[in-house]
């Protein structure tokens, strides 16, 4: 029995209230911060807190707290400090806005002088943190427990004929402090989104739910009878008969022209798995030599990015060449099967960082050599999405379109220059991967094959010493684009030669399943840089992804099934449009915070448990397109659902709430009920075979005996 079916015979409200907790207790975990102490002694007024502090977790009935605070902390912090008498006959200074946070509040045997001295002590430790010098995890340890001390001695001394209960009650509250400052790790005190924690993962259990349900026919009856699984067997059918196509002249099977074929598709899947196995290297040496302290000059030879969207390029305009529906159907096909193995890699990934975090292990440094590598799925999940129309320009403008792309490059790298622009870095390496993008259209439709091999290797012996002249981004990119194209056609007659052999099988396992050989190259990273002493992560870690990677495997290369739809709606364009966006935002949410802590992302702030709501959202919409399911109201009142959580947040910023806001106005005009669409859309089947899988079937086909 799957784990699936097992989950669906569970009755709904375990199922949803079990995922819910777990999700909430992986995302509190999850967000604790990665250090509250930045090891740098106090000094100037941060002196003066520290020994506030001290005066708070010690007091007596003679010495007056007050006079121990820094001169400017009142106007700084806005309170009030006001001297008392606690009920044990020492001298506190409190302010009146504070008290206990706990359901009762002061609750009748009045914690309330306890609480805010409590609240002040806190403000000490903000005031610090603001001052740029934490006070230390000692500090906030000493204020919860002089909190606990006056909470049982509050209960003895005003037990109201019930100490045992005060007592019970008095625990209940320090027990929940503990955890807070626990969470935080005892640093300076943040403020706690639980309404959002708790409404985002809400949301997540729904989406899980809704994704791990059986799906019901969105579509024409037809397409229940057509969502069959499309093996090898079947492609091979499909290939023969298109083997008895003739020509026109000769009336002759065409098997030379896809003989050709599936060599090229072999040489440009080659381009694509080399150029990420050299991004990844790179990014991985770079995170090492950034963790070392040490430089690294030379390691522009490893930026393979012009190549893999070069590559791209090639796959994407063939693959769109080939189909025969929309911009929904298209995209969404071309998607899935990206998203759903990067999702599954991010949860075990947060599960595993969770249980590290339980026990306080220190592997900041390990998840940033995983999250880091993943930014170019993002960007390429945008260059997907614009290949539509980039092949029309391609097809109108073909040789305007790339000139106008490096002008504004051109233009975004003058203008961040020289105003100081911070975000026009991503900006140029987006329209950077277009300008390959559409370079690889060329090499699609056979213009750069025409180029003889003087005039490629006269461009690659200019270009690679021009890298020095051009050393700054995004220039280097650029020459070294020019440069990688050029050695990629050079290589193109003997790496195609080589590909024929066994080799190919490497290739193709790679192509296959990407994402659990990245997660097999991870257990390595992991092994060494433990031998470098860079992480905490302890070594059963990577002894215990062997198993997993050998589990992951089988969930990648398992083919997941999907009817055929009868038409492509607006709903369905709208569907796919909202799920690359939101997906592109988890992938590089996660680059940016990793798997532990918080960062942001351009102007957007994010932390792991918004980034799994993204990335679960992304690939849910992009779902409900592929299986039609979209043109119901349950997912856009899902996805309205899930924009919710980061707008609960203590202060959002503008572009979160307008991105948010626009995303619920579009989800709630999908809502409403329309006529039936009438546009036809693709007659994609369960695991759409790409342009690869086509021509695989068709080099066994015509390699059969007749």
């Amino acid at each position: 029995m799957g784990a699936r079916t097992l989950l669906l015979r569970l009755p709904a409200w375990f199922r949803f209230t079990v995922i819910t907790l777990a999700v909430f207790v992986c995302g509190v975990i999850a967000s604790r911060p990665a250090t509250g102490d930045d090891g740098v002694p106090p000094s100037g007024d941060v002196i003066a807190a520290a020994n506030a502090v001290d005066a708070f977790v010690a007091p007596s009935a003679t010495h007056d707290p007050k006079i121990n605070l820094p001169p400017d902390f009142a106007r700084h912090m806005g309170r009030d400090p006001k001297t008392v008498t606690a009920p044990d006959g020492t001298l506190r200074v409190v302010d009146a806005s504070g008290g206990c946070s706990g359901p009762a509040g002061d609750t009748e045997w009045d914690f309330s002088v306890g609480c805010r001295a409590h609240d002040l002590g806190y403000d000490l430790l903000r005031y610090a943190e603001d001052k740029g010098h934490p006070l230390g995890q000692n500090a906030r340890k000493a204020l919860d427990d002089r909190l606990t001390a006056d909470l049982h001695t509050q209960c003895r001394l005003n037990p109201r004929g019930a100490e045992q209960s005060c007592h019970a009650v008095a625990e209940t509250y320090a027990m929940g402090l503990k955890f807070n400052s626990w969470r935080q790790r005892w640093g300076p005190p943040g403020h706690e989104p639980v309404v959002a924690w708790a409404f985002g993962s809400a949301v997540v259990a729904f989406l899980c739910l809704m994704a791990a349900a059986p799906q019901t026919a969105a579509s024409s009856p037809s397409s229940r009878s057509s969502g069959r699984r499309f093996g090898p067997n079947r492609l091979r059918r499909l290939t023969r008969r298109g083997d008895r196509t003739t020509d026109a002249n000769s009336r002759k099977p065409v098997v030379e022209d896809r003989t050709a074929l599936v060599a090229e598709d072999r040489y440009s899947t080659f381009l694509r798995l080399f150029s990420l196995v050299l991004l990844v290297l790179g990014e991985t040496i770079a995170t090492l030599a950034h963790l070392r302290g040490v430089g690294t000059p030379w390691l522009w030879a490893l930026q393979a990015v012009p190549l893999f969207f070069f590559a791209g390029g090639h796959a994407n305009l063939r693959s769109w060449q080939a189909h025969e529906g929309g911009f929904g159907c298209w995209v969404s096909s071309r998607t899935s099967w990206l998203l759903r193995p990067v999702l599954a890699f991010v949860l075990l990934w947060v599960v595993l960082f969770t249980a590290l975090n339980l026990m306080d292990v220190k592997v900041d440094a390990y998840s940033r050599l995983i999250t880091h590598p993943l930014w170019f799925l993002g960007v390429y999940l945008l260059a997907v999405a614009a290949t539509p129309a980039a092949a029309w320009l391609h097809e109108h403008f073909r040789r305007a379109t790339p000139f106008v792309l490096m002008l504004v490059t051109l233009c975004v790298e003058v203008a961040r220059t020289s105003t100081d622009w911070k975000t026009g870095g991503y900006v140029n390496l987006i329209v950077g991967a277009l300008l390959m993008q559409q370079i690889g259209f060329f090499y699609a439709d056979g213009t750069l094959q025409k180029i003889s091999r003087r005039v490629l290797a006269a461009l690659g012996a200019i270009t690679v010493p021009a890298l020095v002249f051009f050393s700054d981004y995004p220039r280097s990119m650029m020459v070294l684009g020019v440069a990688q194209v050029c050695l990629a056609l050079l290589a193109r007659g003997r790496v195609t030669t080589w590909l024929e052999g066994r080799s190919w099988h490497v290739v193709n396992f790679a192509r296959r399943a990407p994402m659990t050989v990245y997660l097999a190259y991870l257990t390595g990273v992991g092994a060494l840089v433990g031998l470098l002493g860079l992480t905490q992560a302890p070594i059963w870690l990577v002894f215990g992804l062997v198993p997993l990677i050998l589990l992951f495997h089988r969930f990648e290369r398992r083919l997941v099934r999907f009817p055929k739809l009868a038409h492509e709606s607006h709903r369905t364009r709208l569907a796919t449009a909202m799920g690359v966006v939101f997906g592109t935002l988890g992938v590089l949410g996660f680059v940016v915070s990793g798997f532990l802590g918080d960062g942001t992302l351009v102007l957007l702030p994010v932390d792991p448990l918004q980034n799994v709501i993204h990335l679960l959202l992304g690939w849910y919409l992009i779902h409900t397109a592929r299986t039609g399911s979209c043109d119901t109201r349950l997912p856009w009142l899902l996805t309205a659902l899930a924009c919710v959580p980061p707008m609960l947040a203590l202060e959002p910023t503008p572009p979160v709430v307008v991105l948010h806001a626009v995303a619920i106005g579009l989800a709630v005009l999908g809502a409403i009920p329309r006529s039936r669409p009438r546009t036809p859309a693709a007659t994609a089947l369960v695991a759409t075979p790409s342009p690869d899988d086509l021509v695989a079937a068709a080099a066994t086909a015509t390699s059969a005996p007749r």
